[in-house]
């Protein structure tokens, strides 16, 4: 009898993340997104063996998978947690302690959700699939999709699919999901995924080439659950914070609300003022020099090669002494 391979995990914008990420010798990374491993494993190969690599992920079964794909590497650790609770963790900070009291050389924030959970049907992320409507990243803990829906009015719903999803038809989406729920007719994914083509059927979508009608929806109510981008740029603060002089800090974003909040808060470590006005009202600190302004996106090779990373953009700052 064969055993289940584990999946596979290709990781986005890789060579950018090499190439970026330079690593001392004895080098300190702080990976705050471990997923299945993919990154880490490439990271820990360019890693000479004084070096020590900390992979942070709330999901249990990536912990897991990741464990299996790096085997029993001496310099790994693996902690459960969320990039933004880590910094008051007692298990991290005893570790950053005894590991890397000069600060880390390089810290990694691959966002958003995991191959592993969009292709676990068990999971509910994914409409292609039906499956109990849940979402959640770290399925110990916290509300699932449809409980986090039941408790919500037609106002929060819409605001959320609104502002997390940017889909225009917000409302009446938000009136066809609780509709379904008040009918009892919202129990999986696909159940939630009917709920949007009431509003927007998708044969039309489909036929003049756009993306599903469901996905933005998913997308909003998937990052409602998990409060994804809630204390995203306090985290990336704080992951700048424990840099030491010369370290750099790269985050992988994969939708424009992700980028828009990872580029304004670089932005601003770097002294450069966005807001209203010609000039700031007062003198930014300088904190990180931004590499590759612009951010980088994947090669029109990468694109081709591995769909789910069209989308994403590498941005890296270095912190100043």
């Amino acid at each position: 009898m064969m055993t289940a391979q584990p999946p596979v995990h290709v990781p986005v914008l890789l060579q950018e993340v090499l190439d970026n990420l330079v690593l001392p010798p004895a080098a300190r990374i702080l990976d705050l997104t471990l997923g299945l491993g993919g990154h880490a494993e490439a990271l820990l190969a360019r890693a000479d063996g004084q070096s020590r690599y900390l992979g942070v992920d709330r999901d249990p079964e990536a912990r897991d998978l990741a464990r299996q794909r790096l085997g029993a590497d001496a310099r790994l650790t693996i902690l459960p947690g969320t990039y933004e609770d880590l910094w008051e963790n007692a298990s991290f900070l005893a570790w950053r302690t005894a590991e890397a009291p000069g600060g880390f050389d390089a810290i990694l924030a691959d966002l958003g959700v995991s191959t592993l959970q969009l292709r676990s049907p068990g999971r509910g992320f994914s409409f292609r699939d039906e499956g109990p409507l849940d979402m959640r990243m770290d399925p110990e803990h916290g509300l699932s999709a449809r409980a986090w829906i039941a408790e919500q009015t037609d106002e929060s719903l819409a605001d959320a699919i609104y502002h997390y999803g940017e889909e225009r038809a917000s409302r009446p989406i938000a009136r066809a999901i609780l509709r379904a729920l008040q009918d009892g007719r919202l129990e999986t994914t696909h159940d939630l995924a009917q709920a949007v083509y009431r509003v927007i059927p998708r044969e039309p979508a489909k036929r003049k080439g756009h993306s599903d009608p469901a996905t933005r929806t998913f997308q909003a109510i998937r990052i409602a659950v998990n409060g994804e981008l809630d204390r995203l740029a306090a985290a990336l603060e704080a992951a700048v914070g424990h840099l030491r002089p010369g370290g750099r800090l790269a985050v992988i974003s994969f939708h424009s609300l992700e980028d828009r909040i990872v580029k304004q808060t670089l932005r601003r470590l770097a002294g450069i003022y966005d807001g209203p006005g010609r000039t700031a009202p007062v003198e930014l600190p300088r904190i990180v020099k931004l590499i590759h302004a612009g951010g980088l996106a994947p090669s029109d090779a990468e694109a081709a090669a591995n769909p789910p990373s069209r989308s994403a953009r590498l941005r890296v700052a270095e912190r100043l002494a």
